[in-house]
């Protein structure tokens, strides 16, 4: 065999790879219809998710103890502890 075969052989071996493989990314590409449609019944505002509501949620409040903001455990009953001196406070304490 000469080098001329040789070539035109992997030519058509390399061509005939590719053309396989654009026919399976074209033949066996996803169309979405086996998912479920996405419905979205309610959307909460990312601020609302971070707002301690519930009972045993930490944020930063303001320490009348420390004088200063602090971590807080907030609690069901309407008080909030402190993580740093262990102080128990009503939440409504005005700062100051």
């Amino acid at each position: 065999m000469n080098e001329q075969s040789i070539a035109l052989g992997a030519l058509v071996i390399l061509l005939s790879l590719g053309a396989g493989a654009l026919f399976s990314r074209w033949y066996f590409a996803p169309t979405g219809s086996h998912r479920a449609p996405r419905v979205v019944e309610e959307q909460v505002p990312f601020a609302d998710l971070l707002r301690p509501t519930a009972a045993g949620v930490n944020d930063f409040a303001f320490c009348p103890a420390e004088e200063q903001d602090r971590l807080h455990r907030f609690n069901g009953d309407g008080t909030r502890t402190c993580w740093t001196c262990r102080c128990e406070t009503p939440t409504a304490v005005p700062r100051g």
